[in-house]
């Protein structure tokens, strides 16, 4: 935190200057919202109202520069794997992977499953991969190109894809998330996806029960596929070969991700792959390939003379490429740059220092960590920084009530990760419209059917105040947990 790089000229903010810098960055972003202008914008308003008010307590912009830079270079991969789902959507588009998926799912999937069949394939798939983008890129995209066939409900539909890439999300050992949040809390990964089992799995039934009894109450028209289904169906199969061989990428990748290799590398080699299958079973040109992975495949590259192509079609293939990506990467940049200011000058460390007081029950400590959580990742934009900060801060008041560490990292993703699919700036719920083109609240919006995000706080909260599940410490672990924060505390200090 903040106090390990502050150096003797700066001063500690006063809480009236923590609250005002605060205020005024929600001012700026939720300006900027409803102002209808890019959220970017209201981001980078915010960091120079930040630097502004750092500026007051001694720092240079020098010293912001060199920490911002430091911090965004840790989420170097994150923007890597951004890139390359982008880059692997547009090349399985070109491979006709995806239209090969939506044209048989049509014939295959029962309308009455689809929700549940899409939360299912996007548990699988982001558990396999440790990825809630790459399975909502990829597993994500045909099961909306179902809904829009089948005529069902696109806001239920992307609700079940993000619940279910989520799940995965939080309980694979090849998460991000999953690997830093135990980092935080100072415990280990094992530990941790058991501690998150308390919470996710009830969830996830909760969930699976919902989309089953959404998806039975919606009924198409008689048991012939509706119009635009055969519409899809026909369109597809006029422009594209059909072959098992272009499920290749998807084995390859499936394998890569069990046998724990490298996710960027993994998804090279998926999107080379499919660029190759591209040229190989559809006879397409290699150019043509390079810049669907790049900029995006556009079914009109590969149109036969006087085709009319349908508007439904052409919204499930104009899709992908490396360039879709670039808003989100943006807010990522914009986001750490303005957390970093607001952690590095002592503001929210400030700003929250009366949650932290008086935490004596384990439903106030657990409250008010997920109160934190909610709010520096409302602020940061993604569940990094939250996980960071709330980590390190709310160590101490878990272990003085009996809660094990592990408690405290599942409470990180029970919110950071679940929340930043519902908060509309965050750069989880931006990849997910960009992904899917559904809003995430108002009408048709996906916010509400995502149920992970409120139903993990909520069965959080429960558990500390009945005492089940919290990794509970005897008092000989208290003395002893609490002994070693404040030696870490008194290293601190004296470097």
């Amino acid at each position: 935190m903040s106090h390990h790089i502050r150096h003797h000229h700066h001063r500690k903010p006063t809480a009236a200057e923590a609250y005002v810098c605060i205020a005024l960055v929600g001012v700026c972003i939720v300006a900027t919202l409803l102002l209808g202008a890019p959220i970017q914008m209201g981001i980078l308003l915010a960091t120079a109202v930040a630097f502004l008010l750092a500026l007051r307590l001694g720092f240079s912009w020098e010293e912001m520069e060199q920490a911002i830079c430091e911090r965004l270079g840790r989420m170097g991969s994150t923007m890597l794997i951004m890139w390359l789902i982008g880059m692997l959507l547009g090349a399985m588009l070109f491979s006709g992977l995806i239209p090969m998926l939506v044209y048989y799912g049509f014939q295959l999937i029962d309308p009455r499953y689809l929700y549940l069949g899409a939360f299912l394939a996007c548990t699988i798939m982001s558990t396999m991969t440790g990825s809630s983008w790459s399975a909502a890129g990829t597993a994500g995209v045909v099961c909306i190109a179902l809904a829009q066939g089948h005529g069902a409900n696109l806001g239920i539909m992307a609700g079940a894809i993000i619940a279910g890439s989520v799940f995965g999300d939080k309980i694979s050992p090849m998460s991000e998330t999953t690997n830093l949040a135990p980092a935080c809390a100072g415990t280990d990964l094992w530990s941790h996806i058991y501690s998150q089992m308390w919470t996710t799995i009830p969830a996830w039934v909760l969930a699976a029960v919902l989309y089953t009894v959404l998806g039975m109450r919606f009924s198409p028209h008689g048991t012939a596929l509706p119009e635009t289904a055969l519409t899809i169906m026909e369109q597809l199969d006029a422009l594209f070969v059909w072959s098992p061989w272009l499920l290749l990428p998807v084995v390859v990748l499936l394998v890569l991700a069990l046998l724990k290799k490298p996710v960027v590398p993994t998804m090279l080699i998926c999107s080379l792959l499919s660029i190759a299958l591209g040229c190989l079973v559809q006879g397409f040109d290699v150019a043509l390939g390079f810049n669907a992975a790049v900029t995006g495949f556009t079914a009109e590259s590969i149109l036969p003379a006087g085709f009319q192509l349908d508007e439904t079609v052409a919204y499930i293939l104009n899709r992908g490429g490396m360039t879709s990506m670039v808003s989100i990467i943006l807010v990522c940049f914009c986001g750490f740059s303005m957390t970093t200011i607001l952690t590095h000058g002592g503001f929210l460390e400030k700003a929250i220092e009366p949650l932290a007081k008086n935490l004596n029950t384990r439903w106030k400590t657990m409250l008010t960590a997920e109160f934190a959580t909610l709010v520096v990742l409302s602020m940061g934009g993604i569940s990094y920084v939250s996980s960071v900060f709330v980590g390190e801060a709310w160590q101490k008041p878990f272990i003085q009530n009996g809660m094990g560490r592990p408690c405290l990292s599942r409470t990180l993703e029970d919110v950071g990760t679940c929340a930043a699919a519902v908060i509309p700036w965050c750069s989880s719920a931006l990849f997910y419209v960009e992904t899917l083109g559904v809003p995430v609240w108002g009408p048709g919006g996906f916010a509400p059917y995502t149920v992970l995000p409120f139903v993990c706080p909520i069965i959080a909260f429960i558990l500390a105040w009945t005492g089940i599940g919290v990794s509970k410490l005897t008092a000989a672990e208290i003395a002893e947990e609490l002994s070693d924060i404040e030696h870490e505390e008194e290293e601190a200090f004296i470097d």
